[in-house]
């Protein structure tokens, strides 16, 4: 190919495309010098003389010691703020939550049997109870009682291995006086169960005492029983037994401890044992002294009329008055009366009535009278406690 200068030029042909890129062509730099083993060189260095070295030393020596001297505040907040953070660092591992164990399951609680009566005077007893069948025979298996002796704080007393029934007896229990609450656990290889349902026992040993409010000490008693009444410990038995006949009566103190009991009386005197047992089992007596009178029922007949015309038919009214042997007006006496006139084939006029709240009962008839001559009004008095009595009153028909 010819320029325009003249000269010609060959050009290359340029290689058929491929459809690939080409690589660039790049200048390479020569590399700079290097050491023997491979690390770069730079320009020497002029080594330290030795009294330059000295005088750095002093320095940092002196720096030091003014340090220490004029600004222990500094070094003292350098180590507070050390102390601080080595403090963060521990609190951060102590609250770091620790694995939780596995939870353990306890035994059930073994149950108690209740009593029927919590009073006793014995100073020991057996507690009983029952356990779960699924505890029975395990060996490492105990059953533990405690007791609360009052207000004062559980402690135990007694503990014995669990059985092959789920029935047990823990024997000889031992009681303070006053009462006594007791639970029961059951401890495991795993640990103790909750208490069981507290059973209360009391423990008392002293008698019962007794006082009698009535009759009075030797008193005079005109029937045929006599009401004793009394105070002594809330639900306590009482018997009274008359040794002049050999008779005994039963009663109960109430909730207040009062009590009331009727004994049959003999002729005389009458020595009556009084004994009072408390719910706990233990008695006491007292004795009293009553004498049975000799006093009566006291009978009073009267008529409207005693004197009468047989010539004519009477109305009369009889009223008897029962008084008990004391002289109080007797009510429900039975009073039979009886009226009786002269003459042929008349009946006599026949009637019972009981006695009112007053100790009274009133009878009223009309007589027929035909003949002169005398009558009778005749009166009965029939009683359970004091026995019968009779009285009369004459009439005269003329």
């Amino acid at each position: 190919m010819t320029s325009r200068r003249g000269r010609t030029s060959q050009v290359r042909p340029r290689a058929p495309s491929t459809g690939r890129v080409q690589p660039s062509r790049v200048k390479s730099r020569p590399a700079p010098p290097t050491r023997a083993d491979g690390r770069r060189t730079g320009p020497p260095t002029t080594p330290l003389s030795w009294a330059v070295k000295a005088g750095l030393a002093v320095a940092v020596i002196l720096f030091g010691v003014v340090v220490l001297v004029n600004a222990p505040g500094v070094i003292g907040a350098f180590a507070s703020g050390l102390g601080h953070a080595i403090g963060g660092v521990v609190d951060k591992l102590s609250q770091t939550a620790a694995p939780s164990a596995t939870d353990l399951v306890l035994p059930p609680a073994p149950s108690l049997t209740l009593p029927t009566q919590p009073y006793t005077n014995q100073p020991t007893l057996d507690l009983t109870g029952t356990i779960s069948n699924s505890v029975v025979g395990q060996s490492g298996y105990t059953i533990r009682i405690y007791r609360k002796v009052g207000t004062a704080t559980a402690a135990k007393v007694a503990e014995i291995p669990v059985g092959s029934s789920p029935t047990f007896t823990v024997p000889a229990v031992a009681l303070a006086a006053g009462s006594d609450t007791f639970t029961a656990t059951l401890v495991s290889p795993s640990g103790e169960s909750p208490p069981s349902v507290a059973v209360t026992y009391i423990l008392d040993q002293s008698k019962p005492k007794i006082v009698i409010t009535s009759p009075a000490k030797n008193a005079v008693v005109n029937g045929a029983v006599v009401t004793i009444t009394g105070q002594t410990q809330a639900g306590s038995s009482i018997s009274a037994r008359n040794e002049a006949n050999g008779v005994t009566a039963v009663a109960t103190a109430d909730n207040a401890g009062a009590f009331s009991v009727i004994v049959a009386l003999a002729g005389g005197v009458n020595g009556i044992s009084v004994t009072a047992t408390d719910p706990a089992g233990n008695a006491g007596a007292v004795v009293i002294s009553v004498q049975r009178g000799t006093g009566q029922l006291s009978v009073k007949l009267t008529a409207s009329a005693y004197h009468l015309n047989p010539a004519r038919n009477n109305t009369i009214v009889m009223t008897v008055v029962v008084l008990d042997p004391n002289g109080a007006p007797l009510s429900g006496a039975s009073t039979t009366l009886t009226l009786t006139v002269p003459g042929n084939g008349i009946t006599p006029y026949v009637v019972t009535r009981s006695t009112d709240a007053t100790g009274k009962a009133v009878f009223k008839t009309t007589i027929p009278v035909t003949v002169a001559g005398k009558g009778e009004i005749a009166v009965v008095v029939d009683t359970t406690a004091y026995g019968q009595v009779t009285t009369q009153v004459p009439l005269t028909f003329n």
